[in-house]
């Protein structure tokens, strides 16, 4: 329970006014002013992108960019894709635009003009084939298909000779009436594969029979990519291709993924968080009978612990929680003899990463059995940490003592030194640990564990207190890497764990200088809205560290402020509703690191949508710390349906009233005792600064309130 005198932001006394309807709530008032408007545009999008057009735990990460390209076999050629395969209806068409036939629905249209002629490109994925790994471990086919659309918007018959672009640093074959890529992929087509009318290094152009479309009408044809050594017959002509999209649309329509527990009144968020979904289960993947949740089809094709422990978070909140646990399960195979969990060398965090993953996991679904079950696992990484802790009193450098030794910070820092990332996380590891201990009734284990984290605290202290160091306008702050070393990095270099420590660590208090300072460095670096040179690019923006800053401005209390970080996170998005991992500020020279599709920002978007609205501080459930004002105007609807917390799925809804003048406010009872209170926080939406409203309710009923807005 976080007490009053540890939030700042709020001064509690009672305000008039309110019409409650309803019982169990009493009144404060808080002070915070209405922030800018705030509008979703894309502002900053990247200038290059691509999306995933395959199937959910599909083998075949098919991909497509910013031109409608497919995209194949990453890594083959290097660190890019070895394959592209284009369309080219007629020379120089001019570029329009490029979007989603609909978020959840990954066909991508790309639209194109030229003199007397608008061009449609639709990529998608056949959706007729089976998933998952043979019995031989190889992929199953997978058919992709650009479905041209040629429009003659003149006055005359247009004849038009398509062309298909084949780039590929693989073998490559041409017998019609098929192109053959590394002995293993065909590329067919509705149109007649003429000849190789050009061939330059791996670029081939291959000459298609003509189209012509009278005046006023449209004409179709199609490509066919067959992955995975069989050549496809269907769709063998445009009919059955036009089958094929329409087979598309209604699968995707009834895919199983956990859609429709999130509604929001701005439909482009809508859009970004249901993609968001999509997104991550097209990463994943089946990998030895277990569900493995990934970062991204390309680079970040893999487990990696730090991005998995949000993306399972994620599921479960979103109900996925048996998918999700089968995730942590993959996680735990890593548990060597020693206790230690160990994927990356020098990254002991690792071990504080699944020590939470496990402790958050099985609060979320509320299964003590379950924790339970894989308690010795934990005790054993429990163990591995203060083994680590003894160590920094034996190596060479007194930077470490009584922390864990020398390692890799991440996130913009190579190399392995004395830092503050892997005790950060190593801390709110164990503090996650102890609490679940707590909640077993293992009150005897918690309170031995509880000692060392004191000292492990004591320790961190004593540390950051040596190496505390001020930036160019005067902020104190605690540095990523310690000693001197620290002169070398951006203040705000690979600050993500600290802000990680903030929340979810919860290993701060709300009022700590220390957390102050930091957080006011990292604000005087932002360029538009985001934490500027945190990341590995030092002139760049991570997409998602918006998420880690914005969640910690959150539980500092500042709702605002995280509402910012929100929309800037969401306005670094591309048009097709995906993240990379980083990029250029918009206006430079554009540079990229990472992944794209990046679901560990996917994950963080869904994330901090769901704690602006519903956020759980100890034994409370806080609502609505974090709405946007832009939320609430007339007729607006806000709902959170079976969003899982510590306490038990959470339904609630706002509903704005036509007129604008007030608020319908339904919250349904939880199911967990443990909740004291449910925290309503009104103050940014309903009044002008000064006069915003605090109410509690009881978390045991349900409740029906009106909230006059002005």
């Amino acid at each position: 329970m976080i007490p009053h005198s540890r939030l700042p932001h709020l001064l509690w006394h009672s305000v008039a006014g309110l019409l409650l309807l309803g019982t169990g709530c009493s009144i404060a008032a808080a002070d915070a002013p209405r922030a800018a408007s705030r509008v979703l545009d894309f502002r900053h999008a990247p200038p290059q992108w691509q999306t995933a057009i395959c199937l959910p735990d599909d083998p075949r990460k098919s991909l497509v960019d910013e031109n409608g390209t497919l995209l194949y076999h990453y890594g083959k050629g290097g660190n890019d894709f070895a394959t592209r395969v284009a369309v080219e209806v007629v020379p120089n068409a001019v570029w329009q635009k490029q979007e989603l036939l609909s978020p959840r629905v990954p066909i991508v249209r790309t639209c194109r003009t030229a003199t007397g002629l608008h061009i449609v490109e639709e990529t998608f994925a056949v959706t007729g084939r089976a998933q998952g790994i043979s019995p031989d471990h190889r992929a199953p086919p997978r058919d992709d298909v650009i479905l041209v659309r040629v429009s003659n918007t003149g006055a005359a018959a247009r004849t038009v000779s398509p062309q298909l672009i084949v780039d590929t640093k693989l073998r490559f074959q041409f017998k019609a009436p098929h192109a053959i890529i590394n002995g293993d992929d065909a590329i067919s087509s509705s149109l007649e594969m003429l000849e190789i009318a050009e061939e330059k290094k791996s670029r081939r152009v291959i000459q298609l029979a003509t189209l012509t479309i009278a005046p006023g009408k449209s004409a179709d044809f199609f490509m066919l990519y067959s992955g995975g050594g069989s050549t496809a017959t269907s769709p063998a002509t445009v009919a059955q291709a036009l089958t094929a999209r329409a087979q598309a649309i209604s699968w995707w329509d009834k895919a199983a993924l956990p859609y429709g527990r999130i509604r929001i009144p701005d439909a482009g968020i809508q859009s970004l968080v249901d993609s968001s979904i999509r997104n991550i289960w097209q990463a994943r993947e089946i990998k030895n009978g277990m569900t493995s949740f990934q970062v991204g089809p390309t680079c970040y094709r893999g487990l990696w612990l730090i991005d998995g422990a949000f993306l399972l978070e994620t599921a479960t909140m979103l109900g996925a929680g048996d998918q999700a646990r089968q995730g942590i399960t993959c996680e735990l195979t890593h548990q060597q003899p020693d206790g230690r969990i160990e994927l990356l060398n020098d990254f002991s965090k690792e071990n504080g990463i699944v020590l939470w993953t496990c402790a958050r996991h099985a609060q979320l679904t509320r299964d003590k059995a379950w924790l339970e079950s894989v308690w010795p696992k934990l005790q054993k990484i429990a163990e591995h940490i203060r083994t680590l802790r003894r160590q920094t009193l034996l190596n060479e450098t007194p930077l470490d003592d009584g922390l864990v030794p020398p390692g890799m910070p991440d996130g913009g820092i190579g190399g392995v030194f004395p830092e503050y990332s892997n005790p950060c996380w190593n801390l709110l590891g164990l503090r996650a640990f102890i609490e679940a201990a707590r909640w077993l009734g293992k009150s005897g284990e918690a309170a031995g564990w509880q000692k060392e984290y004191d000292d492990f605290m004591a320790a961190f202290r004593k540390a950051a207190a040596r190496d505390m160091r001020k930036d160019s306008n005067g902020n104190t702050y605690l540095p990523v890497l310690m000693g001197e070393a620290s002169t070398r990095e951006l203040p705000q270099r690979a600050q993500w764990g600290f802000c990680h420590a903030i929340h979810p660590g919860k290993i701060f208090d709300i009022a700590d200088p220390l957390v102050a300072g930091t957080l006011a460095m990292l604000a005087a670096t932002e360029r538009q809205g985001m934490v500027y040179g945190t990341g590995w690019d030092a002139t760049g923006i991570w997409t998602y560290f918006a998420s880690f800053y914005g969640h910690a401005w959150l539980w500092q209390g500042n709702g605002r402020k995280a509402a910012d970080a929100f929309y800037a996170f969401a306005n670094h998005a591309a048009p097709i509703l995906t993240w990379r991992e980083e990029q250029s500020l918009t206006g430079e020279k554009f540079r990229k690191v990472g992944d794209m599709p990046h679901n560990w920002a996917s994950a963080e978007f869904i994330r901090l949508t769901v704690h602006l609205l519903a956020l759980d501080r100890g034994h409370e459930l806080h609502l609505f710390e974090g709405l946007p004002a832009e939320w609430t105007r007339p007729g607006m609807l806000t709902r959170l349906d079976r969003i899982a917390t510590p306490f038990g799925p959470l339904t609630m809804e706002l509903k704005i009233a036509p007129d604008g003048k007030s608020a319908s406010l339904h919250v349904e009872p939880l199911a967990e005792a443990s909740c004291t209170r449910v925290v309503v926080h009104c103050g940014s939406w309903t009044h002008k600064p000064g006069k915003g409203t605090l109410l509690e309710l009881d978390p045991m009923r349900c409740h029906d309130i009106v909230i006059p807005l002005e």
